[in-house]
């Protein structure tokens, strides 16, 4: 099963949020806390991607495969932009 970590702030802290696929909208009214908060993430299984906008859209990020990625900006994502995440492959 593939996992993804989102965090509210840099080195992992604050708020998380677990995805186990796709993710079209983080802004979607269930749950729209992390929309534009990502600012670290660990991915634990899978291949997965980030969008600026909401359905994929918008500038996306290259493929991240699992790992620890402390800090947004440190791997070309600029801070507190995320706004949707695509599963690429589990």
């Amino acid at each position: 099963m593939a996992e993804v970590v989102l965090y509210q702030h840099i080195d992992f802290r604050g708020r998380e949020k677990h995805l186990y696929g796709s993710e079209r909208n983080l802004n979607a009214p269930d749950d729209h806390f992390f929309n534009d908060k990502v600012s670290s993430f660990v991915v634990v299984s899978g291949r997965w991607k980030f969008y600026r906008d909401s359905g994929f859209r918008g500038p996306g990020s290259r493929v991240f495969g699992p790992g620890r990625y402390r800090w947004v900006e440190a791997v070309d994502i600029p801070n507190d932009s995320i706004s949707s995440v695509r599963l690429i492959a589990a």
